[in-house]
């Protein structure tokens, strides 16, 4: 992939060169925000590996010029802190508590026939508004968030989740899994976790659900049906993927028949 890394960071900017480097990707370097829109602005490049303290403009900006200039580069967004701005599906984008106003109550006996169309008309241009909103709020998303500190295997493995030909990556914290070879890797290292079939199939049935408890019983569903409860390999499994999670780092928490993994 051709990559425009955009960090003001100097030693960590170099490391990150050397890492995609060694990846055996093509790396361009841009010190401020505004050699990084004017670079991506005159050249082809697949993906911009940002950080959010990068000189020069605020982060949530500089990510929807980027996009206004070249609409199909992917934006890979190093970040220590949670984003506060940016809103959307899964745990790693949450809007803070202030950023919702409280809802004032008005009483229902306070609408004439003539507000209510008011209002109808009101509802209307919000609804408006509200999509508008969105679609800024989407342009002004990255693709991908990495947490600092990250190892250089990690980095490699989410560079990678952008390439439109790779494997279908889910990505949860330090857990990555490739749906298409159905392997499992930690810390985004390039050794996979040694899982069967039916320990790979509930992990990521597990993860799919995003930090949820998840049933047996529709974990029976999702793995192939009632053939592995009733011969005791959903449990046996379960045990077996717990203790080789736990290894690895991560927590199965099992609550009655339930099961989650955080």
């Amino acid at each position: 992939m051709r990559l425009l890394v955009a960090v003001s960071n100097e030693p960590l900017a170099h490391a990150i060169r050397g890492a995609l480097l060694a990846g055996r990707h093509e790396v361009s370097l841009a010190s401020t925000g505004s050699i990084a829109l004017a670079a991506v602005a005159k050249e082809s490049f697949d993906a911009v590996i940002l950080d959010e303290s990068l000189l020069g403009i605020s982060t949530e900006q500089l990510i929807e010029s980027l996009r206004n200039a070249r609409a199909s580069v992917k934006i890979l967004l190093l970040t220590s802190t949670p984003l506060s701005k940016t809103i959307g599906e899964g745990s790693r984008w949450r809007a803070l508590p202030d950023e919702y106003a409280p809802i004032e109550e008005t009483p229902y006996n306070s609408f004439s026939a003539d507000s209510r169309a008011n209002n109808s008309d009101a509802e209307a241009e919000q609804r408006s508004d509200n999509a508008a909103a969105s679609a800024q709020a989407n342009a002004r998303r990255p693709d991908v968030v990495l947490s600092k500190p990250f190892s250089d295997g990690e980095l490699l493995s989410y560079v990678g989740s952008l390439a439109t030909d790779s494997p279908a990556m889910i990505i949860r914290g330090n857990l990555t899994l490739d749906t298409t070879n159905h392997k499992a890797y930690y810390a985004s290292t390039h050794s996979a976790i040694s899982l069967s079939r039916l320990e790979y199939s509930l992990l990521e049935a597990l993860v799919k659900a995003d930090g949820q408890f998840v049933n047996t019983s529709e974990l029976v569903k999702l793995v192939g049906g009632p053939f592995f409860e009733q011969q005791g390999l959903l449990k046996n499994a379960l045990y077996t993927l717990d203790k080789k999670l736990t290894r690895a780092g991560l927590i199965m928490t099992q609550r009655g028949s339930n099961y989650r993994i955080r």
